[in-house]
């Protein structure tokens, strides 16, 4: 007797998700919230360009301070079994690099950066703040609009209050990286003004 196949419908595990992804393109970004496996659309020129500057901005004073940090690109972030956000750019400490080569994942989170998306900016906002706070070694969530020149600061030492930047002359002080990153760096080449 064959009868009715049981279908798992509760929320998947970071593991699960990774058996699912195992499955997709390479060019799909997904990202497990609440055990739900969410697809992210592709992102604009102007994300991407906005990324590449933080981490460039941020590679290059990794190198020049021989920082005890990194900058891996592409790497998720387990918050729990059922979440696994995967922000567009990270810092993690540097005794990190000593990770399994085919680590998809880390929990030791310094800096989490979002470039808002439209379609992702409610989720980065509110749910994402939520769970990059709640990491223990976290110092500084950063929110980057892609439409205008502004950046929300989330930062351990003011309790995660919002703190907005507005303009090319300021700068992001992260002091637990002991660095600073200019505005004008992150919207380098953007054509946006403040």
């Amino acid at each position: 007797m064959v009868g009715i196949p049981v279908i798992d419908t509760g929320p998947m595990t970071v593991d699960e998700f990774y058996a699912f992804t195992d499955t997709r393109p390479d060019e799909e970004k997904w990202e497990l919230v609440g055990g739900e496996p969410i697809l992210n659309a592709a992102p604009s020129l102007l994300h991407q360009w906005i990324v590449r500057n933080v981490i460039l901005a941020l590679g290059f004073r990794e190198r020049e301070l021989n920082a005890p940090w990194a900058v891996p690109p592409e790497l998720g972030v387990r918050v729990s079994d059922k979440d696994r956000p995967e922000p567009d750019v990270l810092v993690i400490p540097s005794d990190h690099r000593k990770l399994d080569p085919g680590e998809r994942d880390a929990s030791a989170v310094i800096v989490a950066f979002e470039v808002l998306s439209p379609s992702t900016e409610g989720r980065d906002l509110r749910w994402k703040r939520a769970a990059y706070t709640s990491l223990p070694l976290l110092t500084h969530y950063i929110v980057i609009a892609q439409d205008a020149v502004e950046v929300i600061v989330f930062a351990r030492d003011e309790d995660f209050a919002e703190r907005r930047i507005r303009s090319l002359d300021k700068a992001i002080e992260l002091r637990s990286l002991r660095i600073s990153l200019p505005m004008a760096e992150i919207y380098r080449d953007t054509g946006l003004t403040a």
